[in-house]
């Protein structure tokens, strides 16, 4: 039986049609009332998640949980162009590598490499100008059914981090697996896609630092290993940026509701149930290295930051997987706490209020990577 057929059927009542058309309906109509139940309930400071949160944060916070509970409730699919669009320039398509480039479980029968858009930001590399400038290879998040690469969809953090290391940042739009035919090894398909255009470019890959948020960082954590296990195809790069990953997805995605950290994140368990069922393929368990990288370290000579939010649900297994990587002898992995901070401030720091936070985070990681890379 079709596999996106099965993901129909698995998917919820109200993700289905009628139902999801009536769901959306009464969640317009509903939408405006809990706005103003929002922004006047928080105005008394006990009243907020946290208690060092501004006014702002709490409703950003609250704001952002209502959209993903939304989104992941409907399984909110958006179509994802290859045309440039007002982007012009700055939007490009890398084409695949025939498919015996692609080595190991990123080979798949029924999932084959396809061409790549990729957003650049704040400009295209020109060889001219850019064969001195670190060159950033960043995924972003959405538990791999949402997210994008414009900059509608994923704000200011690309360009600022681009800013922040006087280089450019590159934006793959890996196929998601809200998609059909997007489940794993797409994306990993795409990320190696993606290195080996940089490198067609003749940036070397000294030059390459690999960047991920949320699912993004699970997938660049995906993107590291695999470098790291066919060392004879493709050089290694230069540095790991990780940012709030999502690295368990064999975990319970109910325990969020438990965790002490509840009130003070915006994931939901839905979000991340429709991204583990839409992802994982039938013959992976979810516990598998390239899905869940917590507790599967692995040997790497690449530097490895991993930022995360003190008050985020994902915060214990980040903090686990960064103790099981110290102790593989060789690795190098520095861990940066946001204080009061919830989940993936990175991409999100502007919706939630978390600027300053994420600004500093980036600042910290132009600092490692001027003394590690």
């Amino acid at each position: 039986m079709n596999a996106n057929f099965l993901n129909v059927l698995r998917s919820p009542l109200r993700a289905r049609q009628p139902w999801k058309a009536v769901w959306i309906i009464v969640s317009i109509l509903h939408g405006p009332l809990r706005l103003i139940f929002v922004l006047l309930y928080f105005i008394p400071p006990r009243f907020r998640p946290h208690p060092q949160w501004t006014y702002r944060q709490a409703v950003g916070n609250s704001l952002l949980k209502f959209w993903f509970s939304f989104a992941s409730t409907v399984q909110l699919r958006t179509t994802k162009s290859l045309e440039p669009g007002s982007e012009k320039e700055c939007f490009i398509v890398m084409k695949p590598e025939p498919p015996d480039s692609y080595l190991g479980v990123a080979r798949d029968k029924m999932i084959k490499p396809a061409a790549v858009g990729g957003m650049w930001y704040p400009k295209p590399y020109a060889a001219d100008t850019d064969s001195s400038k670190k060159i950033i290879l960043h995924f972003h998040g959405g538990a791999y059914v949402l997210g994008g690469v414009r900059p509608m969809e994923c704000g200011k953090a690309p360009a600022m981090l681009a800013k922040a290391i006087q280089g450019l940042v590159l934006c793959p739009q890996y196929r998601l697996s809200s998609e059909p035919n997007g489940r794993f090894p797409a994306a990993l398909q795409d990320s190696i896609t993606s290195y080996r255009y940089l490198l067609s470019l003749g940036i070397p890959s000294s030059k390459i630092v690999i960047s991920g948020d949320s699912a993004g960082g699970n997938l660049a954590l995906a993107l590291l290993r695999y470098l790291s296990e066919h060392s004879k195809s493709l050089p290694q790069v230069s540095a790991l940026l990780l940012w709030s990953p999502w690295l368990d997805l064999a975990a319970d995605p109910n325990a969020i509701n438990r965790h002490r950290n509840e009130k003070s994140d915006y994931l939901t368990p839905k979000l991340l149930k429709w991204g583990l069922r839409s992802y994982q393929p039938s013959f992976l368990e979810a516990t598998h290295a390239y899905l869940s990288p917590i507790n599967n370290p692995f040997t790497t000579e690449v530097p490895i930051l991993l930022q995360h939010g003190a008050a985020e649900v994902l915060v214990d297994e980040q903090k686990a997987f960064c103790l099981q990587m110290q102790k593989l002898p060789g690795n190098r992995i520095e861990r940066f706490e946001s204080a009061n901070a919830p989940h993936n401030i990175f991409l999100d720091g502007q919706i939630l209020g978390f600027m300053d936070e994420s600004e500093k985070a980036v600042r910290y990681a132009r600092k490692f990577l001027l003394n590690n890379a």
